[in-house]
């Protein structure tokens, strides 16, 4: 739905159907004809189902929901048919998301199945439906995967019915939580409906969706400019959270979509269109969120989606990697539930009276992943969205939920309709920082809006507010037609802080992370790696990566102070007490992590500070240097110079008592893949630390297959070859010198994280 500034238009529930035929069960499926198959989803029954789930999933239309006695019949047939999370559903299934539908539509609905007269899928839209079992983590990850295209093309599917569509609102959260009885208890049905084959995980199940009847290919690219293409269509596409209290939902007052990453989407709308900005909110769910910004159906990602490698270098049902803004919140998995079975989940575990422990958590997240890395598959259950686990919690089909700090508190599940007894788990089992997300291959876009971010950090910290937003400095970086971004986006939501009182404050207060960092403490905190094990593209044809093994060494420029230079030999020597040295340590760690371990094959072209970005930009554009150690982070070297991308600052500098500097490594945005690459080399030297991995234990790290088989031990040989973050600074600065303010590691318990980086211009920028 497209919202105008100061109007809204209220979410429609959609209802999508298919046609009927006979199930097909395990044995049959060979000897099906698939050329014959209408479009709709083919049941293959695993034995090992639970009999309940097994009844659901051979008879479909024949079985009530299990909560649907006291219902009317029509309520009742039309919910047995209603799959959810991941549902299996036989011919002769509607494949519908009912939310709020009258009576006298859902008794239509159910008559047109029967009567075989609403097939609406072509037969590019076939979806099969696979019963894998839980051991098999491979196939399961794969099809995962894939669920987020196999939802995609359900949807254009379902945008073809006469019943009302809202356009990409597949799962508008407007049903009431409040009032009528009936209405209440018609939800909760509808809730024990969505996770009534997911319970089949409990038999040691796993079912999932994968796209059937064409190849999987990589999506169609984006057109890749959004920056003009945003600014010529005068609407902003954002894909979203579809419920989530505090994120994303429909205030039941106002009937308008409010949240704090609404607010994020709206900054970034009113910097790109000015005070009479207009933007989109597209819902989007952790299975096809990828894949929906990737085929440019939205513009950007603000649906509570944490930053990760391999997130970063190639997501596998997009078959691409994606650029992150700085993070706007950050947290970390716990749960919440039934007080005993939260201990239990608490202190891992699964055992004795802890055996009846069910978590409800959603596939296709940071969140799945952890779990199934510490609980067994039969005391987990996959569910679509994070009000889908509450019902959980209410149907008894879980003991226990999944999310974050701002998921699971008990003003959350109170609001969607939980009154039993509830506590959260004092402990957090992941980082999860949380990041706005564009297409890779569009560097100006991806620059506007991590800034737009920096600005209400920007402003946080020094107390410019909405109501004083025209005292923000103007700004030319990005032309003059956006010279009032930041005036416009504060206008618009308020700062980092105004923004958070408003939306997520009554649910959680603020963590201390989630504060500004003044410089009295450390900023080093390494981003999760996630699934690195996934298979991505060898490198690039004619990309950094392949230059660099083909000539054998690595090419990294140096910042040296005007008045200094260095007679000794850089590919040996260790430069002591000067930044410099660690900028050098990182060129070692970049070529050993390319080069097989081998930390001296190094050419090093060295640059005066007071030369400005001109320069740099300049060689590494031309091949002469392919990374330069020791870059300024500020905007204006960001966005005012094309051609250069900064990594996370790995060095702050302190003067006098008064923070300055942030040093980084910088590349040319032209290449992605060495970009990131870059990266997650210094990400990697902080890990380490973080986990007290060292040179000699370097084999703790993990293998990655992000850049194809030859470069799997990157990590492990950027660790072996200079060691973790602790050692690089002891090497350089002393064992004996104490690492203090934003040099440090931010660790449990978490300080401030959140830094708004200098929007400063280099004194010699423009010579």
């Amino acid at each position: 739905m497209v919202i105008d500034m100061g109007s809204r238009n209220n979410d429609v529930g959609t209802l999508g159907l298919q046609g009927g035929k006979e199930p097909i069960t395990s044995d049959e499926q060979g000897e099906a004809d698939a050329d014959s198959a209408p479009a709709a989803a083919v049941a293959i029954v695993s034995a090992d189902l639970d009999p309940t789930c097994m009844d659901a999933v051979a008879n479909g239309p024949d079985v009530a929901a299990p909560a649907g006695d006291d219902l009317a019949p029509s309520e009742a047939a039309s919910l047995s048919n209603v799959p959810g999370a991941f549902a299996v559903f036989p011919y002769g299934a509607l494949y519908a998301r009912e939310r709020q539908l009258e009576d006298e539509n859902a008794a239509a609905a159910v008559a047109a199945a029967e009567t075989n007269e609403a097939v609406v899928a072509p037969a590019v839209h076939e979806v099969e439906a696979y019963a894998v079992l839980n051991d098999e983590e491979d196939v399961i990850d794969e099809l995962q995967e894939q669920l987020g295209v196999a939802t995609q093309q359900l949807k254009e599917a379902r945008s073809q019915l006469s019943a009302p569509v809202v356009e990409g609102v597949p799962l508008p959260p407007d049903l009431p939580y409040e009032g009528d009885s009936r209405t209440k208890r018609k939800r909760v049905v509808i809730g024990a409906s969505l996770l009534l084959v997911s319970a089949a995980v409990l038999a040691g199940v796993s079912i999932y969706f994968i796209q059937s009847g064409k190849d999987s290919t990589k999506p169609p690219a984006a057109a890749a400019a959004a920056l003009g293409a945003v600014k010529e269509r005068g609407v902003l596409r954002c894909g979203v959270v579809p419920d989530g209290l505090g994120y994303s939902f429909i205030n039941e007052e106002t009937q308008v979509r409010e949240g704090f990453e609404i607010d994020l989407c709206k900054a970034i709308a009113a910097a790109l269109l000015g005070s009479s900005y207009r933007y989109e909110t597209i819902g989007v769910t952790p299975a096809n969120r990828f894949v929906t910004l990737a085929s440019g159906a939205v513009d950007l990602i603000v649906a509570s989606t944490t930053h990760t490698f391999e997130r970063d270098v190639h997501q596998a049902s997009a078959e691409m990697g994606f650029s992150f803004s700085s993070p706007y919140l950050y947290g970390g998995l716990t749960f919440g539930g039934v007080p005993e079975f939260v201990s239990c989940a608490d202190e891992l575990s699964a055992v004795g009276d802890c055996a009846g422990l069910l978590i409800c958590v959603i596939p296709g997240t940071t969140w799945m992943d952890k779990i199934k890395a510490l609980f067994p598959g039969s005391n987990i259950v996959a569910v679509e969205e994070q009000e889908t686990t509450i019902v959980g919690l209410i149907t008894g089909i879980c003991n226990v939920i999944a999310g974050e700090q701002v998921d699971v508190p008990e003003v959350t599940v109170r609001y969607y309709g939980y009154d039993g007894p509830y506590a959260m788990g004092k402990n957090t089992f992941s980082k999860e920082p949380l990041a706005i997300v564009t297409r890779d291959g569009d560097p100006e876009f991806a620059d506007f809006v991590n800034w737009v971010l920096q600005g209400l950090l920007h402003a946080e910290a020094r107390n410019i507010t909405m109501v004083t937003a025209d005292s923000f400095a103007k700004t030319g970086h990005f032309g003059d037609q956006f010279e009032n971004m930041f005036q416009d986006a504060l206008a618009a939501v308020g700062n980092y802080e105004e923004i958070y009182a408003r939306n997520l404050e009554y649910i959680m207060p603020r963590l201390k992370v989630n504060m500004i960092n003044t410089g009295d403490t450390g900023l080093l905190y390494s981003r999760p790696f996630g699934q690195v094990n996934t298979i991505g593209p060898r490198p690039v044809k004619g990309g950094v990566i392949e230059s660099i093994v083909e000539r054998g060494f690595l090419r990294c420029g140096i910042a040296l102070p005007d008045d200094q230079t260095f007679a000794q030999d850089l590919q040996a020597e260790v430069i002591t007490g000067r930044r410099v040295g660690l900028d050098i340590e990182f060129c070692r760690a970049l070529s050993a992590s390319v080069l097989n371990g081998k930390t001296d094959k190094i050419s090093f072209e060295t640059f005066p500070e007071s030369s400005g970005y001109n320069n740099i930009s300049l060689a590494l554009e031309n091949g002469d240097i392919d990374v330069y150690a020791g870059g300024e982070v500020n905007m204006h070297g960001d966005v005012q110079h094309p051609g250069l991308s900064f990594s996370e600052p790995y060095f702050y500098e302190v003067s006098n008592g008064t923070v300055g500097k942030a040093f980084s490594l910088a590349t040319s945005e032209d290449d992605a893949q060495w970009t990131d690459l870059v990266y997650w080399a210094i990400m990697a030297t902080v890990f380490a630390e973080e986990n007290g991995i060292i040179q000699t234990t370097s084999n703790e790290m993990p293998l990655v297959k992000l850049f194809g088989p030859d470069l799997e031990r990157i990590l492990r040989d950027v660790i072996i070859a200079v060691g973790n973050y602790g050692e690089m600074y002891g090497r350089v600065f002393g064992q004996n010198v104490s690492r203090v303010g934003r040099n440090l590691l931010n660790g449990p318990p978490f300080e401030p994280q959140h830094h708004s980086l200098p929007f400063g211009t280099h004194p010699m920028d423009e010579s």
